[in-house]
Protein backbone atom coordinates (compact mmCIF):
# COMPACT_ATOMS: atom_id res chain seq x y z
CA UNK A 1 0.00 0.00 0.00
CA UNK A 2 1.51 3.25 -1.18
CA UNK A 3 1.15 6.60 0.95
CA UNK A 4 -1.14 9.00 -1.22
CA UNK A 5 0.19 12.28 -0.43
CA UNK A 6 2.31 15.06 -2.49
CA UNK A 7 5.68 14.27 -2.56
CA UNK A 8 8.09 17.09 -3.30
CA UNK A 9 9.63 15.66 -6.48
CA UNK A 10 12.82 18.37 -5.90
CA UNK A 11 13.59 17.13 -2.58
CA UNK A 12 16.03 14.30 -1.02
CA UNK A 13 16.04 12.75 2.56
CA UNK A 14 18.45 10.53 4.59
CA UNK A 15 16.80 9.10 7.54
CA UNK A 16 19.10 7.87 9.93
CA UNK A 17 17.98 6.24 13.52
CA UNK A 18 20.77 7.29 16.06
CA UNK A 19 22.27 6.41 19.33
CA UNK A 20 25.78 7.00 18.41
CA UNK A 21 27.24 10.68 18.00
CA UNK A 22 29.86 9.76 16.83
CA UNK A 23 29.15 8.14 14.10
CA UNK A 24 26.33 10.05 12.81
CA UNK A 25 28.25 12.82 12.80
CA UNK A 26 30.55 11.73 10.43
CA UNK A 27 28.01 10.10 8.27
CA UNK A 28 26.52 13.82 7.87
CA UNK A 29 29.66 14.65 6.36
CA UNK A 30 29.89 12.70 3.67
CA UNK A 31 26.31 13.34 2.81
CA UNK A 32 26.76 17.10 2.81
CA UNK A 33 29.71 16.14 0.80
CA UNK A 34 27.73 14.52 -1.73
CA UNK A 35 27.01 16.29 -5.22
CA UNK A 36 23.44 17.74 -4.91
CA UNK A 37 21.44 17.49 -8.59
CA UNK A 38 20.88 21.48 -9.19
CA UNK A 39 17.15 22.70 -7.90
CA UNK A 40 17.12 19.62 -5.58
CA UNK A 41 16.81 20.37 -1.54
CA UNK A 42 18.65 18.01 0.70
CA UNK A 43 17.03 17.32 4.06
CA UNK A 44 18.37 15.41 6.97
CA UNK A 45 16.62 13.47 9.78
CA UNK A 46 18.02 11.85 13.12
CA UNK A 47 15.73 9.60 14.75
CA UNK A 48 16.81 8.86 18.41
CA UNK A 49 14.95 6.59 21.00
CA UNK A 50 13.54 4.59 18.04
CA UNK A 51 12.10 1.53 19.67
CA UNK A 52 12.95 -0.43 16.58
CA UNK A 53 14.41 -0.03 12.78
CA UNK A 54 11.07 -0.52 11.41
CA UNK A 55 9.32 2.53 13.92
CA UNK A 56 12.34 4.63 13.44
CA UNK A 57 12.32 4.72 9.99
CA UNK A 58 8.11 5.14 9.97
CA UNK A 59 8.02 7.95 12.07
CA UNK A 60 10.89 9.50 9.35
CA UNK A 61 8.93 8.83 6.26
CA UNK A 62 5.88 10.90 7.92
CA UNK A 63 8.13 13.59 8.60
CA UNK A 64 9.45 14.06 5.22
CA UNK A 65 7.13 14.90 2.31
CA UNK A 66 10.29 14.25 0.20
CA UNK A 67 9.97 12.04 -2.85
CA UNK A 68 13.68 10.36 -2.43
CA UNK A 69 13.88 9.14 0.78
CA UNK A 70 17.49 6.98 1.91
CA UNK A 71 16.88 5.29 5.19
CA UNK A 72 20.16 4.43 6.11
CA UNK A 73 22.43 3.09 8.83
CA UNK A 74 24.56 5.40 11.29
CA UNK A 75 27.51 3.72 10.22
CA UNK A 76 27.65 4.01 6.58
CA UNK A 77 29.50 6.15 4.95
CA UNK A 78 28.64 7.14 1.16
CA UNK A 79 32.10 7.69 -0.95
CA UNK A 80 30.75 7.97 -4.33
CA UNK A 81 29.85 11.70 -4.37
CA UNK A 82 27.51 11.39 -7.40
CA UNK A 83 25.52 9.02 -5.34
CA UNK A 84 22.20 11.33 -5.77
CA UNK A 85 22.59 11.56 -9.08
CA UNK A 86 22.72 7.65 -9.71
CA UNK A 87 19.67 7.11 -7.97
CA UNK A 88 17.62 9.82 -9.10
CA UNK A 89 18.96 8.71 -12.53
CA UNK A 90 17.41 5.21 -12.17
CA UNK A 91 14.23 5.86 -10.34
CA UNK A 92 13.45 8.46 -13.00
CA UNK A 93 14.53 5.56 -16.17
CA UNK A 94 11.70 3.41 -14.75
CA UNK A 95 8.83 4.07 -12.48
CA UNK A 96 8.22 0.53 -11.34
CA UNK A 97 11.68 0.40 -9.39
CA UNK A 98 10.55 1.68 -6.30
CA UNK A 99 13.70 0.78 -4.24
CA UNK A 100 17.17 1.12 -4.80
CA UNK A 101 19.82 -1.37 -2.55
CA UNK A 102 23.68 -1.25 -2.48
CA UNK A 103 24.05 -5.00 -1.76
CA UNK A 104 21.43 -7.35 -2.20
CA UNK A 105 20.19 -10.92 -3.00
CA UNK A 106 18.59 -12.08 -6.20
CA UNK A 107 16.50 -15.04 -5.08
CA UNK A 108 15.48 -15.12 -1.29
CA UNK A 109 15.19 -18.57 -0.64
CA UNK A 110 12.72 -20.09 1.43
CA UNK A 111 14.60 -20.23 4.72
CA UNK A 112 14.36 -16.00 4.64
CA UNK A 113 18.73 -15.71 5.01
CA UNK A 114 19.08 -14.20 2.10
CA UNK A 115 22.86 -14.58 1.99
CA UNK A 116 22.89 -18.04 2.00
CA UNK A 117 22.06 -18.09 -2.05
CA UNK A 118 24.94 -15.37 -2.63
CA UNK A 119 24.88 -11.76 -2.95
CA UNK A 120 25.24 -9.24 -5.48
CA UNK A 121 26.31 -5.40 -5.28
CA UNK A 122 29.67 -3.65 -3.77
CA UNK A 123 31.94 -4.02 -6.48
CA UNK A 124 32.54 -5.90 -9.24
CA UNK A 125 35.88 -4.52 -10.10
CA UNK A 126 38.39 -1.82 -8.60
CA UNK A 127 38.74 0.39 -11.23
CA UNK A 128 40.46 4.06 -10.51
CA UNK A 129 38.42 6.48 -9.23
CA UNK A 130 39.47 9.73 -10.88
CA UNK A 131 37.23 9.67 -14.06
CA UNK A 132 34.64 7.14 -12.48
CA UNK A 133 31.39 7.46 -12.94
CA UNK A 134 28.22 5.30 -12.95
CA UNK A 135 26.57 4.41 -16.26
CA UNK A 136 23.20 3.76 -15.89
CA UNK A 137 23.17 2.58 -19.55
CA UNK A 138 26.45 0.88 -19.41
CA UNK A 139 26.73 -0.13 -16.08
CA UNK A 140 23.46 -1.72 -15.30
CA UNK A 141 22.33 -3.68 -11.84
CA UNK A 142 20.10 -6.49 -11.04
CA UNK A 143 16.71 -6.70 -9.99
CA UNK A 144 16.97 -8.48 -6.39
CA UNK A 145 14.75 -9.45 -4.23
CA UNK A 146 15.86 -8.28 -1.07
CA UNK A 147 18.56 -5.68 -0.11
CA UNK A 148 20.67 -5.13 2.80
CA UNK A 149 19.29 -2.43 5.45
CA UNK A 150 23.05 -0.76 5.59
CA UNK A 151 21.17 1.98 3.19
CA UNK A 152 17.95 1.61 1.10
CA UNK A 153 16.54 3.99 -1.28
CA UNK A 154 13.39 4.50 -2.21
CA UNK A 155 10.76 6.79 -4.20
CA UNK A 156 7.01 5.51 -2.98
CA UNK A 157 6.09 5.77 0.65
CA UNK A 158 5.36 1.88 1.47
CA UNK A 159 4.40 1.66 5.58
CA UNK A 160 7.51 -0.09 7.36
CA UNK A 161 5.85 -3.36 9.34
CA UNK A 162 6.83 -1.95 12.56
CA UNK A 163 3.86 -4.01 13.54
CA UNK A 164 5.27 -7.52 13.08
CA UNK A 165 9.23 -6.36 13.16
CA UNK A 166 9.35 -4.63 16.39
CA UNK A 167 13.63 -5.18 16.50
CA UNK A 168 16.28 -4.87 14.84
CA UNK A 169 16.53 -7.53 12.29
CA UNK A 170 14.33 -8.58 8.86
CA UNK A 171 13.06 -5.35 8.88
CA UNK A 172 14.34 -4.47 5.29
CA UNK A 173 13.82 -8.53 4.10
CA UNK A 174 9.86 -7.54 4.94
CA UNK A 175 10.15 -3.77 3.49
CA UNK A 176 11.15 -5.72 0.12
CA UNK A 177 8.83 -7.60 -0.19
CA UNK A 178 6.39 -4.94 0.55
CA UNK A 179 7.63 -3.16 -1.89
CA UNK A 180 6.68 -6.24 -4.24
CA UNK A 181 3.92 -6.51 -2.82
CA UNK A 182 3.08 -2.32 -4.26
CA UNK A 183 4.09 -4.22 -8.12
CA UNK A 184 7.43 -2.07 -7.65
CA UNK A 185 11.19 -3.47 -8.66
CA UNK A 186 14.38 -3.76 -6.43
CA UNK A 187 17.68 -2.81 -7.95
CA UNK A 188 20.92 -3.09 -6.75
CA UNK A 189 23.39 -0.92 -9.34
CA UNK A 190 26.47 -2.13 -10.12
CA UNK A 191 29.06 -0.75 -9.02
CA UNK A 192 32.67 -0.93 -10.57
CA UNK A 193 33.75 1.21 -7.36
CA UNK A 194 33.08 0.63 -3.88
CA UNK A 195 30.28 3.31 -3.22
CA UNK A 196 30.21 3.55 0.45
CA UNK A 197 32.21 1.94 3.93
CA UNK A 198 30.18 0.07 6.16
CA UNK A 199 31.63 0.23 9.58
CA UNK A 200 29.57 -2.47 11.16
CA UNK A 201 32.84 -4.00 13.63
CA UNK A 202 33.80 -7.43 13.41
CA UNK A 203 30.84 -9.35 15.13
CA UNK A 204 26.72 -7.76 14.56
CA UNK A 205 24.28 -8.18 17.04
CA UNK A 206 22.11 -10.89 16.33
CA UNK A 207 20.53 -12.85 19.05
CA UNK A 208 17.35 -12.18 18.04
CA UNK A 209 17.34 -13.29 14.41
CA UNK A 210 15.85 -16.35 14.09
CA UNK A 211 12.89 -14.82 15.70
CA UNK A 212 12.54 -12.50 13.10
CA UNK A 213 13.48 -14.58 10.71
CA UNK A 214 10.49 -17.37 11.74
CA UNK A 215 8.10 -14.31 11.27
CA UNK A 216 9.03 -13.67 8.14
CA UNK A 217 8.88 -16.60 6.86
CA UNK A 218 5.30 -17.30 7.86
CA UNK A 219 4.88 -13.64 6.66
CA UNK A 220 5.88 -13.53 3.33
CA UNK A 221 6.14 -17.83 2.45
CA UNK A 222 3.75 -17.17 -0.20
CA UNK A 223 5.75 -14.30 -1.80
CA UNK A 224 8.86 -16.35 -1.95
CA UNK A 225 7.33 -19.31 -3.69
CA UNK A 226 6.94 -16.97 -6.50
Amino acid sequence: MVLERMADEKKICFIICVNNDFFYEECVKYIHWLELPEGMELEILEIRDAKSMASGYQRGMMRSNAKYKVYMHQDVFIINRYFIHDIIAIFKSQEKVGLIGLIGSVKVPRNGVMWSEGRVGNWTEMIPWEGYRYDMEKDGGWEVEGVDGLLMATQYDIPWREDLFDGWDFYDLAHCFEMKRGGYHIVVPVQRHIWFIHDDKAALALWNYNKYRKIFVEEYIKDLDL
